[in-house]
Protein backbone atom coordinates (compact mmCIF):
# COMPACT_ATOMS: atom_id res chain seq x y z
CA UNK A 1 0.00 0.00 0.00
CA UNK A 2 0.95 3.57 -0.65
CA UNK A 3 0.75 5.67 2.62
CA UNK A 4 1.41 8.64 0.79
CA UNK A 5 -1.65 7.97 -0.90
CA UNK A 6 -3.40 7.76 2.05
CA UNK A 7 -2.51 10.68 3.34
CA UNK A 8 -3.50 12.83 0.46
CA UNK A 9 -6.83 11.49 0.97
CA UNK A 10 -7.04 12.52 4.66
CA UNK A 11 -6.15 16.09 3.18
CA UNK A 12 -9.09 15.53 0.75
CA UNK A 13 -11.37 14.69 3.00
CA UNK A 14 -10.49 17.15 5.32
CA UNK A 15 -11.25 19.80 3.14
CA UNK A 16 -14.38 18.16 2.59
CA UNK A 17 -15.16 18.76 5.67
CA UNK A 18 -13.77 22.25 6.20
CA UNK A 19 -16.73 23.54 3.47
CA UNK A 20 -18.65 21.54 5.14
CA UNK A 21 -18.07 23.77 8.32
CA UNK A 22 -17.84 26.77 6.55
CA UNK A 23 -21.35 25.93 4.85
CA UNK A 24 -22.77 24.87 8.15
CA UNK A 25 -21.70 28.24 9.66
CA UNK A 26 -23.62 30.09 7.01
CA UNK A 27 -21.30 32.97 6.23
CA UNK A 28 -18.86 32.99 9.37
CA UNK A 29 -15.41 33.13 8.21
CA UNK A 30 -12.59 31.34 10.08
CA UNK A 31 -10.28 33.86 8.37
CA UNK A 32 -10.80 37.23 9.70
CA UNK A 33 -12.24 38.15 12.62
CA UNK A 34 -14.85 37.35 14.49
CA UNK A 35 -14.25 34.64 14.83
CA UNK A 36 -17.03 31.86 15.65
CA UNK A 37 -17.92 31.17 19.05
CA UNK A 38 -19.65 28.15 21.18
CA UNK A 39 -22.32 31.15 22.11
CA UNK A 40 -22.88 31.53 18.41
CA UNK A 41 -24.63 28.20 18.04
CA UNK A 42 -25.76 27.75 21.76
CA UNK A 43 -28.26 30.77 20.24
CA UNK A 44 -29.32 28.78 17.63
CA UNK A 45 -29.89 25.55 19.93
CA UNK A 46 -32.07 27.80 22.03
CA UNK A 47 -33.89 29.23 19.37
CA UNK A 48 -34.76 26.36 17.73
CA UNK A 49 -33.76 23.27 20.16
CA UNK A 50 -35.66 20.89 17.44
CA UNK A 51 -33.37 21.75 14.43
CA UNK A 52 -29.98 19.05 13.91
CA UNK A 53 -28.36 21.93 12.38
CA UNK A 54 -26.89 23.79 15.14
CA UNK A 55 -26.29 20.62 16.80
CA UNK A 56 -24.37 19.72 13.73
CA UNK A 57 -22.43 22.64 13.79
CA UNK A 58 -21.30 22.47 16.96
CA UNK A 59 -20.19 19.01 16.44
CA UNK A 60 -17.83 20.62 13.75
CA UNK A 61 -17.06 23.40 15.62
CA UNK A 62 -15.57 20.79 18.61
CA UNK A 63 -13.53 19.45 15.58
CA UNK A 64 -12.16 21.99 13.58
CA UNK A 65 -11.91 25.55 15.89
CA UNK A 66 -7.92 24.75 16.93
CA UNK A 67 -9.04 26.84 20.37
CA UNK A 68 -11.37 24.58 21.40
CA UNK A 69 -10.56 20.88 19.74
CA UNK A 70 -12.90 18.05 21.94
CA UNK A 71 -13.79 15.23 19.52
CA UNK A 72 -16.11 14.01 22.69
CA UNK A 73 -17.75 16.59 22.37
CA UNK A 74 -18.38 16.87 18.84
CA UNK A 75 -19.84 13.05 19.17
CA UNK A 76 -22.06 14.39 21.98
CA UNK A 77 -23.28 16.92 19.69
CA UNK A 78 -23.48 15.04 16.59
CA UNK A 79 -25.67 12.11 18.44
CA UNK A 80 -28.04 15.05 19.19
CA UNK A 81 -28.34 16.11 15.67
CA UNK A 82 -29.14 12.18 14.57
CA UNK A 83 -31.34 11.85 17.31
CA UNK A 84 -33.34 15.10 15.55
CA UNK A 85 -32.35 13.51 11.99
CA UNK A 86 -31.50 9.83 12.01
CA UNK A 87 -31.97 9.73 8.02
CA UNK A 88 -29.40 12.75 7.47
CA UNK A 89 -26.82 11.15 6.05
CA UNK A 90 -23.89 13.62 6.25
CA UNK A 91 -23.95 13.12 10.22
CA UNK A 92 -23.65 9.64 10.12
CA UNK A 93 -20.76 10.57 8.01
CA UNK A 94 -19.30 12.99 9.93
CA UNK A 95 -19.70 10.42 13.19
CA UNK A 96 -17.78 8.00 11.31
CA UNK A 97 -14.90 10.52 10.68
CA UNK A 98 -14.73 11.18 14.41
CA UNK A 99 -14.49 7.45 15.38
CA UNK A 100 -11.78 6.94 13.09
CA UNK A 101 -9.62 9.62 14.48
CA UNK A 102 -10.19 8.31 18.27
CA UNK A 103 -9.52 5.11 16.54
CA UNK A 104 -12.92 3.13 17.45
CA UNK A 105 -13.04 1.06 14.57
CA UNK A 106 -16.41 -0.83 15.87
CA UNK A 107 -18.09 2.67 16.17
CA UNK A 108 -16.42 3.35 12.98
CA UNK A 109 -17.37 0.94 10.93
CA UNK A 110 -21.14 1.25 12.54
CA UNK A 111 -21.79 4.38 11.77
CA UNK A 112 -20.19 3.77 8.07
CA UNK A 113 -22.79 1.10 8.08
CA UNK A 114 -25.67 3.30 9.25
CA UNK A 115 -24.61 6.16 6.84
CA UNK A 116 -25.22 3.74 3.91
CA UNK A 117 -28.40 2.50 5.08
CA UNK A 118 -30.41 5.55 5.12
CA UNK A 119 -29.23 6.44 1.36
CA UNK A 120 -27.79 3.53 0.09
CA UNK A 121 -28.12 5.13 -3.31
CA UNK A 122 -25.64 8.25 -2.66
CA UNK A 123 -22.59 8.83 -5.00
CA UNK A 124 -21.17 10.83 -2.22
CA UNK A 125 -21.76 7.89 0.63
CA UNK A 126 -20.21 5.48 -1.45
CA UNK A 127 -17.35 7.54 -2.36
CA UNK A 128 -16.57 8.89 1.30
CA UNK A 129 -16.93 5.24 2.26
CA UNK A 130 -15.19 3.71 0.05
CA UNK A 131 -12.09 6.14 0.72
CA UNK A 132 -12.36 5.84 4.14
CA UNK A 133 -12.07 2.36 4.34
CA UNK A 134 -8.96 2.68 2.28
CA UNK A 135 -7.59 5.00 4.92
CA UNK A 136 -7.82 2.25 7.31
CA UNK A 137 -6.47 -0.38 4.86
CA UNK A 138 -9.13 -2.20 4.58
CA UNK A 139 -9.47 -3.15 0.93
CA UNK A 140 -12.10 -6.22 1.55
CA UNK A 141 -14.57 -3.54 2.77
CA UNK A 142 -13.44 -0.65 0.46
CA UNK A 143 -14.22 -2.92 -2.32
CA UNK A 144 -18.21 -3.22 -2.57
CA UNK A 145 -18.15 0.54 -2.44
CA UNK A 146 -16.57 1.43 -5.39
CA UNK A 147 -17.96 -1.48 -7.54
CA UNK A 148 -21.45 0.18 -6.35
CA UNK A 149 -20.29 3.43 -8.00
CA UNK A 150 -18.80 1.50 -10.91
CA UNK A 151 -21.69 -0.22 -11.64
CA UNK A 152 -24.05 3.14 -10.65
CA UNK A 153 -22.34 5.90 -11.54
CA UNK A 154 -20.22 4.84 -14.71
CA UNK A 155 -19.34 8.22 -15.90
CA UNK A 156 -17.34 8.61 -12.77
CA UNK A 157 -15.63 5.17 -13.68
CA UNK A 158 -12.11 6.93 -14.50
CA UNK A 159 -11.98 8.46 -11.36
CA UNK A 160 -12.18 5.32 -9.26
CA UNK A 161 -9.69 3.73 -11.70
CA UNK A 162 -7.35 6.38 -10.52
CA UNK A 163 -7.77 5.97 -7.30
CA UNK A 164 -7.38 2.01 -7.22
CA UNK A 165 -4.02 1.92 -9.37
CA UNK A 166 -2.81 4.54 -6.88
CA UNK A 167 -3.63 2.06 -4.18
CA UNK A 168 -2.57 -0.77 -5.64
CA UNK A 169 -0.69 -0.33 -8.52
CA UNK A 170 -1.51 -3.32 -10.36
CA UNK A 171 -4.08 -3.13 -13.60
CA UNK A 172 -4.47 -7.23 -13.08
CA UNK A 173 -5.97 -6.45 -9.57
CA UNK A 174 -8.68 -4.51 -10.71
CA UNK A 175 -9.74 -6.68 -13.46
CA UNK A 176 -9.88 -9.70 -11.68
CA UNK A 177 -11.69 -7.81 -7.91
CA UNK A 178 -12.76 -4.77 -8.89
CA UNK A 179 -14.36 -4.60 -12.47
CA UNK A 180 -17.51 -6.26 -12.92
CA UNK A 181 -18.18 -8.98 -15.08
CA UNK A 182 -20.49 -7.66 -17.65
CA UNK A 183 -19.88 -5.74 -21.27
CA UNK A 184 -20.67 -2.30 -20.17
CA UNK A 185 -17.80 -2.36 -17.34
CA UNK A 186 -15.06 -4.17 -19.23
CA UNK A 187 -15.91 -1.69 -21.92
CA UNK A 188 -15.00 1.29 -19.69
CA UNK A 189 -12.39 -0.04 -18.34
CA UNK A 190 -10.86 -0.98 -21.66
CA UNK A 191 -11.45 2.66 -22.49
CA UNK A 192 -9.78 3.73 -19.29
CA UNK A 193 -6.87 1.79 -20.31
CA UNK A 194 -6.19 3.22 -23.73
CA UNK A 195 -6.47 6.59 -22.90
CA UNK A 196 -3.16 5.88 -20.47
CA UNK A 197 -1.47 3.47 -23.29
CA UNK A 198 -1.73 0.45 -21.29
CA UNK A 199 -2.03 -2.24 -23.89
CA UNK A 200 -0.93 -5.30 -21.65
CA UNK A 201 -3.72 -4.63 -19.36
CA UNK A 202 -6.36 -3.72 -22.55
CA UNK A 203 -5.01 -7.23 -24.15
CA UNK A 204 -5.53 -8.91 -20.99
CA UNK A 205 -9.28 -7.24 -20.58
CA UNK A 206 -9.78 -8.24 -24.40
CA UNK A 207 -9.02 -11.98 -23.30
CA UNK A 208 -10.76 -12.16 -20.27
CA UNK A 209 -13.91 -10.57 -22.37
CA UNK A 210 -13.83 -13.27 -25.05
CA UNK A 211 -13.40 -16.14 -22.16
CA UNK A 212 -16.71 -14.70 -20.89
CA UNK A 213 -18.10 -15.44 -23.54
CA UNK A 214 -19.06 -11.30 -24.51
CA UNK A 215 -18.92 -10.41 -28.13
CA UNK A 216 -17.68 -6.62 -28.85
CA UNK A 217 -19.51 -4.76 -31.18
CA UNK A 218 -17.70 -3.72 -34.78
CA UNK A 219 -16.94 -0.51 -33.19
CA UNK A 220 -15.03 -1.92 -29.78
CA UNK A 221 -13.56 -4.46 -31.92
CA UNK A 222 -11.88 -1.22 -34.22
CA UNK A 223 -11.01 0.60 -31.61
CA UNK A 224 -9.32 -2.27 -29.87
CA UNK A 225 -7.16 -2.82 -33.46
CA UNK A 226 -6.68 0.98 -34.14
CA UNK A 227 -5.09 1.08 -30.06
CA UNK A 228 -2.80 -1.92 -31.14
CA UNK A 229 -1.85 -0.55 -34.47
CA UNK A 230 -0.92 2.74 -32.54
CA UNK A 231 1.03 0.87 -30.00
CA UNK A 232 3.01 -0.67 -32.72
CA UNK A 233 0.89 -4.65 -31.47
CA UNK A 234 0.61 -5.69 -35.26
CA UNK A 235 0.68 -9.29 -34.66
CA UNK A 236 -1.78 -8.56 -32.01
CA UNK A 237 -3.98 -6.30 -33.83
CA UNK A 238 -4.62 -8.77 -37.39
CA UNK A 239 -5.43 -11.63 -34.53
CA UNK A 240 -8.25 -9.51 -33.87
CA UNK A 241 -9.22 -8.70 -37.11
CA UNK A 242 -9.08 -11.87 -38.65
CA UNK A 243 -11.41 -12.89 -35.55
CA UNK A 244 -13.67 -10.04 -36.49
CA UNK A 245 -13.71 -11.38 -40.27
CA UNK A 246 -14.63 -14.73 -39.54
CA UNK A 247 -17.42 -13.13 -37.26
CA UNK A 248 -19.16 -10.86 -40.05
CA UNK A 249 -18.32 -14.37 -42.80
CA UNK A 250 -15.69 -12.35 -44.20
CA UNK A 251 -12.10 -13.82 -44.67
CA UNK A 252 -8.58 -12.15 -45.93
CA UNK A 253 -7.59 -11.97 -49.57
CA UNK A 254 -6.23 -16.27 -50.57
CA UNK A 255 -4.63 -14.89 -53.93
CA UNK A 256 -1.57 -13.13 -52.21
CA UNK A 257 -3.31 -9.55 -51.87
CA UNK A 258 -1.90 -7.81 -48.96
CA UNK A 259 -4.51 -4.83 -49.76
CA UNK A 260 -7.74 -5.05 -48.20
CA UNK A 261 -10.74 -4.21 -50.54
CA UNK A 262 -8.14 -3.32 -52.90
CA UNK A 263 -10.76 -3.30 -55.93
CA UNK A 264 -13.56 -1.02 -53.83
CA UNK A 265 -15.97 -3.52 -54.05
CA UNK A 266 -17.16 -2.66 -51.21
CA UNK A 267 -17.36 1.03 -49.74
CA UNK A 268 -15.80 -0.86 -46.36
CA UNK A 269 -14.87 -4.15 -45.05
CA UNK A 270 -15.32 -2.74 -41.41
CA UNK A 271 -14.38 0.73 -42.16
CA UNK A 272 -10.90 0.43 -39.86
CA UNK A 273 -8.05 -1.07 -38.83
CA UNK A 274 -6.42 -3.02 -41.91
CA UNK A 275 -9.00 -1.58 -43.77
CA UNK A 276 -8.85 1.77 -46.01
CA UNK A 277 -9.01 4.94 -44.15
CA UNK A 278 -10.44 8.06 -45.74
CA UNK A 279 -10.70 11.55 -44.26
CA UNK A 280 -12.33 14.58 -45.51
CA UNK A 281 -9.99 17.60 -46.87
CA UNK A 282 -10.74 20.89 -47.91
CA UNK A 283 -10.27 21.12 -51.68
CA UNK A 284 -10.66 17.39 -52.59
CA UNK A 285 -14.00 15.30 -52.35
CA UNK A 286 -13.89 11.64 -52.25
CA UNK A 287 -16.25 9.04 -52.81
CA UNK A 288 -17.08 5.47 -54.39
CA UNK A 289 -17.69 5.56 -58.00
CA UNK A 290 -19.68 3.02 -59.03
CA UNK A 291 -19.99 3.69 -62.64
CA UNK A 292 -16.10 3.73 -63.80
CA UNK A 293 -13.94 0.95 -62.84
CA UNK A 294 -10.92 -0.64 -64.20
CA UNK A 295 -12.32 -4.32 -63.27
CA UNK A 296 -15.27 -5.13 -61.38
CA UNK A 297 -18.23 -2.92 -60.21
CA UNK A 298 -16.58 0.25 -59.19
CA UNK A 299 -13.26 2.94 -57.76
CA UNK A 300 -12.30 4.96 -55.56
CA UNK A 301 -13.01 9.30 -57.07
CA UNK A 302 -11.01 11.95 -56.20
CA UNK A 303 -12.31 15.56 -57.55
CA UNK A 304 -10.35 18.26 -57.05
CA UNK A 305 -11.79 21.59 -57.09
CA UNK A 306 -8.72 24.10 -58.28
CA UNK A 307 -8.95 26.09 -55.13
CA UNK A 308 -6.17 24.61 -52.84
CA UNK A 309 -2.83 23.63 -53.33
CA UNK A 310 -3.49 20.50 -51.27
CA UNK A 311 -0.89 17.86 -49.47
CA UNK A 312 -3.38 15.42 -50.39
CA UNK A 313 -2.88 11.82 -48.35
CA UNK A 314 -6.19 11.14 -46.79
CA UNK A 315 -6.70 7.06 -48.59
CA UNK A 316 -4.27 4.87 -47.16
CA UNK A 317 -4.30 1.68 -45.73
CA UNK A 318 -2.20 -0.17 -42.50
CA UNK A 319 -0.74 -3.67 -43.95
CA UNK A 320 1.71 -6.32 -42.09
CA UNK A 321 5.11 -6.59 -43.45
CA UNK A 322 7.90 -8.96 -43.23
CA UNK A 323 11.57 -7.53 -42.70
CA UNK A 324 14.31 -7.69 -45.11
CA UNK A 325 11.83 -8.54 -48.02
CA UNK A 326 10.73 -7.38 -51.30
CA UNK A 327 7.78 -6.45 -52.12
CA UNK A 328 5.15 -5.35 -55.22
CA UNK A 329 2.94 -2.30 -55.43
CA UNK A 330 0.58 -1.68 -58.38
CA UNK A 331 -1.98 0.26 -58.57
CA UNK A 332 -4.55 1.08 -61.54
CA UNK A 333 -5.18 5.04 -62.09
CA UNK A 334 -7.38 7.18 -64.52
CA UNK A 335 -7.26 10.76 -64.69
CA UNK A 336 -9.13 13.79 -66.48
CA UNK A 337 -7.91 17.17 -66.22
CA UNK A 338 -5.58 17.00 -63.70
CA UNK A 339 -3.63 20.33 -63.37
CA UNK A 340 -0.02 21.63 -61.77
CA UNK A 341 3.42 19.36 -62.08
CA UNK A 342 2.60 17.51 -58.77
CA UNK A 343 -0.74 15.36 -59.89
CA UNK A 344 -1.98 11.89 -57.90
CA UNK A 345 0.37 9.03 -57.34
CA UNK A 346 0.46 5.77 -54.71
CA UNK A 347 2.93 5.44 -51.89
CA UNK A 348 4.32 3.49 -49.26
CA UNK A 349 6.44 3.77 -46.28
CA UNK A 350 7.23 1.90 -43.20
CA UNK A 351 5.43 2.46 -39.86
CA UNK A 352 8.63 2.64 -37.56
CA UNK A 353 11.07 1.94 -40.25
CA UNK A 354 12.69 4.25 -42.58
CA UNK A 355 11.64 3.03 -46.18
CA UNK A 356 10.05 5.07 -48.58
CA UNK A 357 8.67 4.10 -52.58
CA UNK A 358 6.49 6.15 -54.60
CA UNK A 359 5.37 5.83 -57.87
CA UNK A 360 5.37 8.89 -60.91
CA UNK A 361 2.79 11.28 -60.34
CA UNK A 362 0.28 11.57 -63.33
CA UNK A 363 -0.97 14.85 -64.58
CA UNK A 364 -3.54 15.79 -67.52
CA UNK A 365 -6.13 13.09 -69.33
CA UNK A 366 -4.89 9.21 -69.05
CA UNK A 367 -7.05 6.14 -69.64
CA UNK A 368 -6.20 3.49 -66.97
CA UNK A 369 -2.83 3.36 -66.55
CA UNK A 370 -1.14 0.82 -63.99
CA UNK A 371 1.47 2.22 -61.39
CA UNK A 372 4.07 0.03 -60.13
CA UNK A 373 6.41 0.56 -56.82
CA UNK A 374 9.07 -2.36 -55.94
CA UNK A 375 10.45 -1.90 -52.21
CA UNK A 376 12.46 -3.47 -49.82
CA UNK A 377 11.67 -3.77 -46.21
CA UNK A 378 14.16 -3.21 -43.43
CA UNK A 379 15.52 -5.51 -40.68
CA UNK A 380 13.27 -3.80 -38.15
CA UNK A 381 10.19 -3.67 -40.26
CA UNK A 382 6.84 -5.25 -39.17
CA UNK A 383 3.93 -2.50 -40.80
CA UNK A 384 3.54 -0.06 -43.51
CA UNK A 385 1.20 2.66 -44.61
CA UNK A 386 0.04 2.24 -48.44
CA UNK A 387 -1.80 5.12 -49.84
CA UNK A 388 -2.78 7.80 -52.20
CA UNK A 389 -0.37 11.15 -52.36
CA UNK A 390 -0.41 14.20 -54.08
CA UNK A 391 2.42 16.65 -52.82
CA UNK A 392 2.36 20.48 -52.45
CA UNK A 393 3.76 22.00 -54.82
CA UNK A 394 6.16 25.60 -54.59
CA UNK A 395 5.37 26.89 -58.69
CA UNK A 396 3.19 28.86 -59.30
CA UNK A 397 0.20 27.01 -60.96
CA UNK A 398 -0.29 25.11 -57.57
CA UNK A 399 -4.08 24.69 -57.23
CA UNK A 400 -4.70 21.39 -58.70
CA UNK A 401 -7.87 20.77 -60.25
CA UNK A 402 -9.34 17.40 -61.99
CA UNK A 403 -10.39 14.12 -61.16
CA UNK A 404 -8.61 10.82 -60.41
CA UNK A 405 -9.91 7.39 -60.13
CA UNK A 406 -7.62 4.25 -58.22
CA UNK A 407 -8.45 1.05 -58.60
CA UNK A 408 -6.93 -2.60 -58.69
CA UNK A 409 -4.33 -1.82 -55.68
CA UNK A 410 -1.97 -4.63 -54.88
CA UNK A 411 0.43 -5.61 -53.15
CA UNK A 412 2.45 -8.94 -52.77
CA UNK A 413 5.71 -10.59 -52.01
CA UNK A 414 8.60 -10.38 -54.85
Amino acid sequence: MKRIFFYLLVLILSIGLAYDLLSTWRGISLLRPPYPSEEIFFKALRLAPSNPDPFHGLSLFYQWDFRSTDFRKSLSFLHQAIERNPLEQTYWINLAKVHQRLGEKEAFEQALENAISVNPTSYQGRWLAGNMFLQEEDIPKALPHFSYLLRHYPEQSSLVYDVWLKVTDDPDFLLERLVLEDPSSLKSYLSYLYENNDSESAKKVWQKRASLGLKADRSETLRHIDFLISRNEFGEAMEVWKVRLQEEGLSLSTDGNLITNGGFEKEKILGGGFDWKMGEVRGAKVAFDRSVAFEGKGSIRIAFDGKENIDFHHIHQIVLLKPNTDYSLKAYMRTKGITTKSGPKIEVYGIGSSFHASSESVVGDHDWMELSVTFRTTPESQAGVVRVRREKTDKFDRLISGTVWIDNVRLTER
